[in-house]
């Protein structure tokens, strides 16, 4: 799978707040997803990387996954200290 369907259909997901169409989202996505990627997907839709139970940690500092966030998406590092508050 391409990253770019993921993060398309993650664009979409916080474009909406209908729940229906949420779901619509999610359906489409799964069906263009090998089934050996959806558990990984699924993780990532929940903001994590593994199950809890593997305790995995990024073990990254915050300013530096602000810095690293900032970076990759050309977004201010001040509006992102704003959201991350909030």
């Amino acid at each position: 799978m391409e990253f770019a369907v993921l993060a398309d259909a993650f664009k979409k997901m916080e474009d909406t707040t209908k729940r229906l169409e949420l779901t619509q989202i999610l359906v489409d996505l799964f069906k263009v997803t090998s089934p050996e990627l959806i558990s990984k997907i699924v993780y990532l839709i929940q903001g994590k990387l593994r199950p809890d139970y593997e305790g995995v940690e990024l073990g990254v500092a915050e300013k530096l996954a602000i810095k690293a966030i900032s970076k990759s998406s050309a977004i201010p590092i001040k509006k992102i200290e704003e959201e991350y508050r909030k």
